[in-house]
């Protein structure tokens, strides 16, 4: 038992960077939800199904803490510290985007793995909600929780590194905090509780299908297919619109309308608006292209806007339970954006604006990014970006202009890259601020929906 103990204090103390360096929460401009209200993620009846986790299946940690040397180092050391001071969800948000980049992931899996690790963390503190229990309990919830999400996303990581790290937050939070045994053993349970849903919903959200490539329309030609100079023929996540949802019944119940039908004005007017920007780019433009061009080997969108509420619970000063609630309504707000998106990619097939201009306006036209091996209508950037600028927007009122503004220079990145058409991305954004706007209704209730609606800007810029 000493030598996991050592193995764990050894991971925790060796590793940089994983924590954002924040000072304790003093309170903050974002919003609480309506008093007595706490809003789970994770299937209800899951959670209160489970059984607790047995003392055996993991280190006997109040036996551990009783040792003064190890009280000592986590007391004092600048690492440890880290972890036991500030919102409790930061560190595991900064592994959770090293792992994502570390293992390439696009998009669509960077939000799956967002989206769980954050609705646990929520989760682990609503479960501790109805015994009042302090900051130091929820950190200790949240720890439990987010390590044994993340090492099951993560299975390829050294065996036991993730869960030591959370055994070491764990024992930082405790040295720090003189918790009780009794609350500390609550909080340890709840956090194994909803750890195991969230796992449960994971294995059952439809992540793991296999896309029959049988399912594929016939060629014609307002069909996607493979783009040049790469020529993928096969489409990334073509079931992805089919992923379990949080906020929506499923990907389909908010949809765009229909993209404008090949071979129509609208659409030629669209494919010559692409070459033209594309033949006159400006330096500006070309910056803004390759600064959202995020896609596997990046933190992708989806770690772009998480890099932004981190920046955001700093400037507020934002608390354990405040911030997890923040997390856990962005993240689930960008995995429904990009579920839906995708529903709406496979449902069209639309093909890419460098085929149309290829064989109607200009046959050497090549984008200035390369094009991704997917269907064209909505543009994924877009749908992330509008639910995320949405979901700020009810939390940081103050900076919805600025925030709005990012979202649409995200989708217009799509536009200068040359791999999108406007309809592409207008939709895209309207599409995700309607599942924003669904998430902040549940998340934080009617009045904050209210106020986020009064902030958004036009869709077209």
């Amino acid at each position: 038992m000493v030598g996991a103990l050592v193995g764990g204090l050894c991971l925790l103390l060796c590793t940089d960077g994983l924590a954002a360096d924040v000072p304790p929460a003093r309170g903050s401009a974002a919003p609480a939800a309506d008093p007595g209200r706490w809003v789970l993620w994770l299937p209800e009846q899951s959670v209160s199904s489970l059984l607790a986790v047995p003392e055996a299946a993991a280190p006997p940690l109040l036996a551990m803490i009783v040792d003064d040397s190890i009280q000592q180092r986590f007391t004092s050391d600048v690492l440890a510290r880290k972890w036991a001071v500030g919102p409790a969800s930061l560190p595991w948000n900064a592994l959770a985007l090293e792992l994502i980049v570390k293992y390439q992931q696009n998009p669509l899996r960077a939000a799956r793995v967002l989206a769980h690790v954050h609705a646990a963390a929520n989760d682990a503190i609503g479960e501790l909600a109805a015994t009042r229990s302090g900051e130091a309990a929820q950190a200790v919830a949240v720890h439990v929780a987010s390590a044994a999400v993340l090492a099951h996303f993560y299975p390829r990581e050294s065996p036991g590194r993730l869960e030591a790290l959370g055994i070491g937050a764990m024992l930082a939070v405790a040295a720090k905090s003189g918790i009780s045994p009794e609350a500390l053993a609550a909080a340890r349970q709840a956090g194994h509780r909803i750890a195991a849903a969230a796992i449960r919903r994971a294995l059952d959200d439809g992540g793991d299908a296999t896309w029959n490539p049988a399912d594929r329309p016939a060629a014609a030609a307002p069909v996607w297919r493979a783009a040049p100079p790469l020529n993928l023929y096969q489409p990334t996540e073509s079931l992805a619109g089919r992923w379990r949802t949080w906020a929506l019944t499923d990907g389909g119940e908010i949809a765009p309308p229909p993209p404008p039908p090949y071979g129509s004005d609208r659409h030629r007017e669209e494919a010559r608006e692409v070459l033209q920007v594309s033949r006159a780019l400006t330096a500006e433009q070309k910056r803004i292209a390759d600064e959202w061009n995020l896609d596997k080997g990046s933190v992708t969108p989806p770690g772009v806007w998480n890099r932004k509420a981190i920046n955001l619970v700093a400037r507020h000063r934002l608390d354990t339970a405040e911030t997890a609630r923040l997390l856990a309504a962005l993240n689930v707000a960008m995995a429904d954006a990009l579920v839906a998106c995708w529903r709406a990619k496979f449902e069209h097939w639309t093909v890419r604006p460098v085929n149309v201009i290829r064989e109607q306006l200009d046959p050497s036209f090549l984008p200035y990014l390369f094009t991704p091996p997917f269907p064209a209508y909505v543009s994924g950037h877009a749908a992330a970006s509008g639910a995320a600028a949405e979901v700020f927007a009810a939390f940081f009122p103050e900076q919805a202009g600025e925030l709005h503004a990012a979202a649409a220079e995200a989708a217009m990145s799509r536009l200068y890259g040359g791999i999108h058409f406007r309809s592409d991305n207008d939709e895209g954004l309207r599409l995700g601020r309607a599942i924003g706007r669904r998430v902040i209704k549940r998340s934080l209730g009617d009045r904050h929906l209210r106020a986020s609606d009064k902030s958004a800007p036009p869709v077209v810029q």
